[in-house]
């Protein structure tokens, strides 16, 4: 094994979930809200194909918050698991931070706690070696905390570049989606084997 790439869920794996009532951006409540993108199998059987582990590290604080039942997130969560390895490709395990920001845990991404116990099971690997991907500023706080190489997934935008800056980040690779991201990370690996 070459490396660990970590994940993060909604908006990387899967489509989010419109409130109309409120007008926000959540994660699915339910598993008929479920809607995994279509190139992400693909995209986790090529990373393991090219010799990298993968695990997914989300933060789903909509129990605690009192949105659904903890049931219903754990349906959730296997439904998007069991399509993203639809083609094949393993997931080697996932890390849920189950709190919500005002609770302050270790685990919560920005914090690097997930990140942290996903990572445990690859000791024998440099974390130089090690992505963590994710579509929110958060992902790259955590992924620099724990030492890992950062993917930003998203169109670049003046708010987010803005946000990077005030924040001292820099993701090393910034993609579209996860498949975009499989593309530039086989250039990424190609230039530095050279």
């Amino acid at each position: 094994m070459r490396g660990v790439v970590l994940l993060d869920r909604d908006g990387v794996l899967n489509d989010v979930v419109i409130d109309p009532e409120h007008g926000t951006v959540d994660s699915p409540l339910h598993i008929s809200q479920v809607r995994v993108y279509p190139w992400v199998s693909k995209s986790i059987r090529s990373l393991n194909d090219l010799g990298y582990a993968v695990s997914i590290v989300t933060n789903q604080p909509a129990f605690a918050k009192g949105k659904t039942t903890r049931a219903n997130l754990e349906a959730v969560h296997r439904a998007v698991i069991d399509e993203a390895q639809s083609s094949g490709g393993r997931i080697f395990s996932s890390h849920i931070c189950w709190h919500q920001s005002e609770d302050r845990c270790t685990c919560r991404k920005p914090q690097p706690g997930m990140l942290e116990d996903a990572l445990t099971a690859f000791q024998h690997i440099n974390r130089d070696q090690c992505w963590m991907v994710g579509d929110g500023v958060t992902d790259v706080q955590a992924g620099q905390k724990a030492g890992t190489l950062t993917a930003f997934l998203g169109p670049r935008k003046c708010d987010a570049c803005k946000v990077f800056e005030l924040e001292g980040l820099c993701p090393t690779l910034w993609a579209r989606n996860l498949q975009d991201f499989v593309v530039c990370f086989e250039g990424f690996q190609s230039d530095k084997s050279i």
